[in-house]
């Protein structure tokens, strides 16, 4: 990878790449296996990384790890939004409010087979 960056760079001093995506699909980690030890903060929650994080890989490489970014739309609705992991789910009021909307939105067999969770008829029955 260094002599790649030279090569295609060389009027460059340096090359940043960065990792910009979905909150909580791998960013942090991605960079950590490159790095092979843990630089970037990874965490099973989204939010985790807050600001730009700046790591050098090799001595002209640097990685940015930024935070997960989901672009909303005006038009979405509050359960889109939170459904968009936009919301942290230990900030809501009530996250049990979302349950009838997600469960639209997933294929039943999923929840039957990940979760052991069958034969419900509502949202209320499903929480109970």
């Amino acid at each position: 990878l260094p002599k790649l960056a030279q090569k295609l760079h060389k009027d460059k001093k340096h090359i940043s790449v960065g990792f910009f995506g979905y909150p909580n699909v791998g960013k942090s980690s991605v960079i950590n296996t490159l790095r092979a030890k843990k630089v970037s903060k990874a965490s099973p929650l989204s939010g985790e990384t807050k600001v730009w994080q700046y790591v050098t890989l090799f001595r002209n490489v640097y990685l940015i790890d930024c935070p997960g970014t989901v672009y909303g739309n005006v038009k979405d609705s509050d359960q889109e939004t939170v459904l968009k992991g936009v919301a942290r789910i230990e900030n809501l009021d009530e996250p049990q409010g979302y349950i009838p909307f997600l469960l639209e939105k997933i294929k039943t067999h999923y929840v039957e087979r990940t979760y052991g969770i069958v034969g419900w008829t509502s949202a209320e029955d499903f929480l109970e």
